[in-house]
Order: structure tokens, then sequence, then C-alpha cells
């Protein structure tokens, strides 16, 4: 009689079980250790033709929203190759006017003034590298996947199809910025595979290369760190490594972090300040309990547009997502959900079950940009979920391919295979066709910022932001100069601005930034009170903002108070020393001086010498300031012509017609 077998036996015979369930059995008579080079190169090509599919038309749209802010309006970048060492070590929105002291992203920005200095404002060849690293990184992943799902090429095929469709991803792909998050993807994907051939090879070669690729994954973006995590946790479920394996990988990727976080704490030096509710309306919330319940809840918000992506906003700041607290379904739901997710992952772990590693992998990543250890710069934005969404793809490939398809089938060519895994395929086809309409149909959302902002703003009312965003983006300089003063249509510009600059402040009262804004409209209406109100209450509120003392400053010597608008200008020197614009207005005030002892002279002859050498010093003075704005940005016309009139009141017709010259010339190349 047969002894029954041990508790351990069961155990170790159930296991064996799963690990032969765990991918779909493929038909033996086409099963093989080897994949067909043709069926690979076959599904390479489908996978691209997606991207180009799904992306293409965004190769005609402009620089919207956050492009601005390290491209377009970021003096370093827009020094093009020679800005690229300053890049390296400068924060990521650094410029002549700002420091960042909170983000360290030199490669995206690096690559931006590099194709800036190939084609100056240029956004069609910024897209068109967006689009084509996407595509390396599906190409990629699918390599990768197929290394450690070793069993099946459907899973990682359909990982790779559902992570390239996504509309939640458009936020990325579409918004040139969005090159970060594209980076440090592809960078984790390169360190997986690296990583892979290390276990395989055991040679230090691959380890190098894992370690390499790691370090520009975290130059691309700080994220980088959850995948020191993820790669063991890779190795576990798909892999037999040893030790050793795990030691050394782990190693590497642990000494490439602390060298990164050397590099960034040797970079941002000055301080980085608490999170603005403004961006992140969770910091404004009482209570550490109020701020995770309502964390987590909109960590639901994530979940439910991972599988139902509508609709989708650029942004839900302060007011557009009410807080919540424990009592709310808006929070219960989503925490039992993640608390069921992590209660099977961790309960199939020993058995390496591959929905249980989509589940965790989803939480490593996600727990970052959660605001739940700790708060970041913004409460939402769905570029955030870019990583974490590859989680639920493989988790949701796993569960098509296992028990839709459930028999795998290898063909020799990739239409053959698509036609062979129709069950798995099909759906995912017509998941694609929906899927696919709502990401194009985005990427034109991202067109510019006129399209982004109205679209936007249809579907998140209650943003403050988004009413700054668009009142601001309709009253640039760029805007209003279509328009002469007084106009009808330059009225109702201001008009429609201020009303959505009043919006932003009724939803959030203390919004510095539409402040500001509000004053200048108000100038531009005449309300020079009013104006003059709102620029001391937004310089109360931010009394280091080198803008905000600009530009009343600017309305003040337009209205002729040179000393208050000395004084202002000179404090946004001391905040920010190298502001060109407020080095060319200190100018304009010690030139406008200059010129008032001039015309003095013909009411006072007597006092001819004095006068004269009064305004000969105010000139002097002038040009030192002029010059030293156009040495920090040799692109600001506006600073050649100040130095040109300055000389021409100084009697030097030569440098006149040099820095008359210069300005033109800087104005037919730049256009400002």
């Amino acid at each position: 009689m047969a002894s029954k077998p041990t508790r351990k036996e069961k155990t170790a015979e159930r296991h064996q079980q799963h690990k032969q369930a765990s991918a779909p059995a493929a038909k033996k008579k086409v099963a093989s250790a080897s994949t067909s080079g043709s069926l690979i190169r076959g599904l390479n090509t489908v996978l691209i033709l997606i991207v180009l599919a799904f992306y293409g038309n965004t190769l005609t749209n402009q620089y919207a929203l956050d492009d601005y802010g390290v491209i377009l309006e970021n003096d370093y970048t827009k020094q093009g190759f020679s800005g690229v060492s300053t890049i390296m070590t400068t924060g990521y929105r650094t410029s002549f006017t700002s420091a960042d002291n909170q983000l360290y992203r030199p490669l995206s920005k690096a690559m931006f003034a590099m194709e800036w200095g190939l084609s100056a404002e240029n956004p069609g060849l910024n897209h068109f590298v967006n689009i084509a690293l996407f595509a390396l990184t599906i190409v990629l992943l699918f390599k990768t996947l197929r290394l450690y799902i070793s069993n099946s090429i459907l899973i990682p095929f359909i990982t790779a199809v559902l992570f390239a469709i996504h509309p939640i991803h458009t936020e990325v792909v579409a918004n040139i910025k969005g090159r970060d998050d594209i980076l440090c993807m592809l960078f984790f994907v390169l360190t997986a595979l690296y990583v892979f051939r290390y276990k395989q090879s055991g040679l230090n070669k691959q380890l190098a290369w894992a370690g390499a690729s790691y370090f520009l994954c975290y130059l691309s973006k700080e994220s980088a760190i959850t995948f020191l995590a993820v790669i063991p946790l890779m190795l576990y479920f798909f892999t037999d490594a040893d030790k050793k394996v795990y030691l050394r990988t782990s190693g590497v990727m642990l000494g490439v972090t602390i060298l990164f976080l050397f590099i960034r704490a040797a970079v941002l030096k000055g301080p980085a300040g608490p999170v603005p509710v403004i961006d992140n309306y969770i910091a404004g919330i009482h209570g550490f309990v109020g701020q995770r319940t309502t964390a987590i809840a909109i960590a639901g918000i994530y979940l439910w547009k991972l599988f139902l992506p509508y609709p989708l906003v650029c942004d839900a700041s302060i007011h557009q997502i009410p807080e919540y607290g424990f009592g709310d379904w808006q929070f219960l739901v989503p925490f039992v959900l993640f608390l069921a997710a992590a209660g099977f992952a961790l309960m199939k772990f020993k058995e390496k079950n591959i929905i249980a590693f989509g589940i965790l992998y989803f939480f490593i990543t996600f727990s970052i940009v959660s605001n739940i250890p700790f708060l970041l710069g913004t409460n939402y934005g769905e570029r955030l979920v870019y990583a974490p969404s590859l989680g639920i793809a493989i988790a949701l490939a796993y569960l098509l391919a296992r028990f839709i398809q459930k028999e795998e089938v290898r063909a020799g060519a990739a239409l053959d295979f698509l036609k062979a895994n129709s069950k798995a395929i099909g759906i995912v086809a017509v998941v694609t066709v929906i899927y696919g309409f709502l990401t194009v149909t985005r990427n034109a959302e991202w067109e510019n910022n006129d399209v982004l902002y109205g679209t936007d703003l249809q579907k998140s009312t209650n943003s403050a932001k988004l009413h700054y965003y668009y009142a601001n983006h309709i009253t640039q300089s760029t805007n209003l100069a279509r328009f002469p003063k007084g106009s009808p249509e330059r009225k109702q510009l201001i008009d429609t601005a201020t009303a959505e600059f009043e919006m932003a402040l009724k939803l959030y009262p203390t919004y510095t930034d539409a402040t500001q804004k509000l004053a200048e409209m108000y100038y531009e209406q005449g309300k020079k009170d009013s104006a003059d109100a709102y620029y001391n209450k937004a310089i109360r509120l931010n009394p280091t903002n080198a803008t905000y003392r600009n530009n009343y400053g600017r309305m003040l010597f337009e209205s002729g108070r040179l000393d208050e608008a000395q004084y202002q200008f000179e404090s946004a020197l001391r905040y920010s020393p190298a502001y060109s614009h407020a080095l060319n207005n200190l100018a304009s005030v010690h030139g406008t001086r200059g010129a008032n002892y001039v015309n003095q002279i013909q009411k006072d002859s007597i006092r001819r010498e004095e006068l004269i050498a009064k305004a000969t010093a105010c000139y002097n003075t002038s040009l030192e300031f002029s010059l030293k704005a156009i040495q920090y940005d040799p692109n600001y016309s506006t600073a050649y012509e100040t130095c040109a009139i300055t000389y021409a009141s100084l009697g030097d017709q030569a440098n006149y017609q040099k820095y008359h010259a210069l300005g033109q010339q800087v104005l037919q190349r730049t256009g400002k």
C-alpha cells in the first residue's frame, strides 16, 4: 500500500503544477525552444506600426504646458549645444530667471538643448524623437519580457501592445516634456535586459552595462529608485538566479543609486521649500490621515482610468478633486481593492504567479508618485502612472493568454501567429480600436495651449490652475502684440483673461501667480489703483519672486515713479541676479534719469556742467546694466536697443550703429 504524500511533498507538487500553468501551454507540434527570427521581426513591425498609427498625429503639434518651462522659455535649453554643460549641473527647471532645487533630470533637458541646437524652435523634431524613443521602448520591452517570460511569446506581445496603446500615456508621448518619463522607462527596460544577460552569462561586462543603463535611468527621472526593488523581483519571479546574481546585481544598482544621490545633492544646493498647495492641494489638508485618505481616493481615480481612460485632463488641482475621508466611498472602494490585490499578491508570492508580479510591480512603482509615503509636487498627473501601468498590462496579458487563449500557438510568421492565437488577439484588437480612437483624439487636444486649455477647462471646471493657465496663455506678449492697445480684439482678450484670473482667485484666494497677473490686467484696463493693490498683495504673499517685482517695477516706471521702480528692479535682481529683463529695466531707469538731467539744462543753464556730469554718470550706469543683460541673454533684442539709445545719448555714434544693428539681427533671428 502506497504511503500518503507528506505536507512538504504536496506543497512541492502544487508549486510544480502552478509553474506549468503560469503560461499558456504551447501545442507540441509547433512549440520549440527557439523562436524564428521572422516571427519576432514581424511582431516588432506590428508594434512599431501601432505606435506610428497612434502617435503620428503628434508630429504637427506645437509646444504645450510644461514644454514652455523646460524648452521655449528656458534660457539654458535655448543655448543649444553650449548649454548642455550648464544643464548637467543645474536643476531641471533652472534658467537665468529661476532656480529649481527640487528636480534633477538633466538627460531629457540636455537632449532638448541639442535638438534646439540642430533646429531651433522646431517642436516637430522634438515630437519625432519622442515617438521614436517610445517605439524603441515598446520593442525592447517585448524583447526583455520574452527573456524573462521564456515559455511564452503571447504574454510579452500582448503586454507590449497594451502598453503601447493605452490612452493615459498621451501626456507622456504627446507632451514633449514627457521625454523624462519615456527615457526613464526605456533605460529601466535596458537595465532589466542586461541583468538577465548577466544572469545567463555571468559576464561582468553585462553587469556593467546594466549599471550604466540604470545610471541613465536616474538621470532621466528620480522615480528610477523604485526599480531598485523591481529588478530583484523580476529575477525572483521569472528566473532561477542564485544568491550571487541577486547580491551583485543589487550591489551595482545600490552603488549607482548612492552615486546619483550624491551628484543630485551636490547640484541642488538650495532649500527645496514646502510643497505649494496650488500644485498639490493635499499639502493644504489638515492632518496626516486626511491627506492619505485623499491620496488613496486619487489612486482610485488612476486605477479607474487605467481601465476606462476617459476623460483625460492635463490638470486636476485644487478644488477639482475634493478632500476625502474614511467615510467616503471614493476612499473605501479603492482602499478595499488595493488591500485585496495586495493580499492576493502576497498569497501567490511563493507560487511566482504572474498576476502577483504585476500587482507588486504596480505598487512599487506607484508608491513614489502616490502621495502616500510622502507628498510630491502635484496631486494628480496622468504621466505619473506611465511606468506603473506596465504592471496592469502584464497581469491583463497573462489573463488573456491563460484563460481566453488557453493554448498558445507559435506559428512561423507574424500573421500566422496572430491568426493562430485569435481568441486573445481578437480581444486585444477590439481594445486597440477603442483605445486608438481615444489616443488619437487626445493627441489632437495636446496640439498647443489654446486647444489644450480650452478643451480641458470643460472637463476640469473647478481647477484653479487651469483657469490661470488659460488666462495666462491668451495674454502672453506674443498674443497681445497681434492687436494694438485700445482695439476691440485686445480688449476682449483682456476682459476674458481678467474673468479667468478672478475665477482662479475665487477658487484659491492666495494664488499668487493669479494675483500678480490680475494686477497686469487691471493696469491694462487703466485701473491703476487696483493694479497697485494686487501687485503689492502678490509681493506680500511671495516677497522673493523676482518676476512679480520686475513686473510691478515696469508698471511703476511707466507711471513715472522712478524711485519705486528702481527699488523693485533692484529687489528682483537681489533674488535673481541673472534676470536679464530686470537688468535692462534698471538700465532704462538710469537712462531716463540721465535724459531728465539733460532736459533740465534748458531750464537751468547755470548748472549745465553739473547736470551734464550727472547725466553722463546715469548713462554709464545704464550701459553697465544693459550690457550685463546682453551677457546673460544674448538673444534679448530690447537690451541691444537700450544700449544703442544710451550710446547715442553719450554721442557715441559708432557704438550706436553697432548695437542697433546687433539688435535688429537678433530680432530677425528670434522674433523678440
